[in-house]
C-alpha cells in the first residue's frame, strides 16, 4: 500500500515537474541562458573573445529585462553559450540554452521540437559569386560548382532547386569565401543579408559579387524550448513592445550600420507589434 501511494504522489507531482519552465528557472538560478552563432553576423557574432554583439543579441537582452522586471530580480546575469547551425536546436531541446538567438528561420518542421517567437526579420537565401563568373539567372547556376553552408534551411532550398548539381558543403562563412577565393566554388550560397554583410565588412570577400535575385523568403525568430507557453509570451511580449519604441531604431542601426533595408522588412518592423 506505501509503494502504490508512493506511485501515486510521483504521478501527481510529475505534471508539476514537466510544467516548470524557463521563467521558474531564472527565477530561482537569476540567469538567462542566450545560445548564439560566432559566425552569423550582424545577426550574432563574436568580434572578439568575449564579446557578443548582433540584432537577435540585442533583441535577447530585451528579453532579459522583461525578465529582471516580470520576476522583481534585483539583477539578472546572462549567460552567453556558443551554438552551431548543426547543434542550435538540439541545445534547446536538452535544456542547455533558454533562447536561441541568431538567424533562425522558423519552418513547420522545426516547431514540432522548437517554438518560435513573434517574427524578428525577413530574409531569404542568397548568393555571392566569385570573380570572373558571370550569372544571367538562376538557371544559370546548375552546371556550376555550388557551396552552401551545411545544416542551415538553405542547403535543403539548394538541394530542391539544384539537384544534382556540384555541391560542397562547409562549416561556416569564412570557409564559404574561402572556397570562392579558392575557385572551388562558383558560388556561395547564404542569407542574403549575411552575404551583404560580409561583403561589406571582410576584405577577403572586397572583390566578389552578390546577386539581386532570392532564392528563397524566410521569416526569422527567435527559438525557445517547445511547449513553455508563458516564456514565449514574455519573449513576444518583448519583442512587440520593443518595436514600438524609439530605441528599436538604434537596435537596427548599431547592427546594420547604414545598410539599406528592404521594403518587406520595413513592412515587418511596422505590423508585427501586437495590440495590448
Amino acid at each position: 500500500m506505501r509503494t502504490l501511494w508512493s506511485l501515486i504522489a510521483v504521478a501527481l507531482l510529475f505534471p508539476a515537474i514537466a510544467a516548470a519552465g524557463v521563467l521558474e528557472r531564472v527565477a530561482e538560478t537569476k540567469t538567462l541562458r542566450i545560445g548564439y552563432r560566432a559566425d552569423a553576423a550582424p545577426f550574432s557574432h563574436e568580434p572578439q573573445k568575449g564579446v557578443v554583439e548582433g540584432y537577435s543579441v540585442d533583441l535577447c537582452r530585451a528579453v532579459a529585462d522583461t525578465l529582471k522586471a516580470d520576476l522583481k530580480l534585483v539583477a539578472i546575469a546572462i549567460q552567453y553559450i556558443r551554438v552551431t547551425a548543426e547543434n542550435r536546436f538540439q541545445a534547446l531541446q536538452n535544456g542547455a540554452i533558454d533562447l536561441l538567438c541568431g538567424p533562425t528561420t522558423m519552418t513547420v518542421s522545426r516547431r514540432q521540437v522548437v517554438d518560435f517567437s513573434l517574427p524578428i526579420f525577413v530574409d531569404g537565401a542568397g548568393l555571392m559569386i566569385r570573380p570572373g563568373v558571370q550569372v544571367s539567372g538562376l538557371s544559370d547556376l546548375a552546371k556550376m560548382k555550388l557551396s552552401v553552408r551545411a545544416g542551415t534551411t538553405t542547403e535543403r532550398a539548394v538541394r530542391a532547386s539544384f539537384p544534382g548539381a556540384d555541391l560542397v558543403t562547409v562549416g561556416d562563412h569564412r570557409d564559404g569565401i574561402a572556397a570562392l577565393k579558392a575557385g572551388t566554388a562558383d558560388a556561395y550560397f547564404a542569407d542574403r543579408t549575411l552575404l551583404a554583410y560580409v561583403l561589406h565588412n571582410d576584405p577577403e570577400a572586397a572583390d566578389m559579387q552578390v546577386a539581386d535575385e532570392y532564392l528563397t523568403i524566410e521569416p526569422y525568430a527567435l527559438a525557445l524550448p517547445h511547449g513553455d507557453s508563458e516564456f514565449r509570451l514574455t519573449v513576444d511580449k518583448t519583442i512587440s513592445r520593443l518595436f514600438r519604441t524609439p530605441a528599436f531604431k538604434h537596435v537596427v542601426r548599431r547592427a546594420f550600420g547604414e545598410a539599406q533595408l528592404g521594403s518587406v522588412i520595413k513592412a515587418l518592423f511596422r505590423i508585427m507589434p501586437m495590440p495590448e
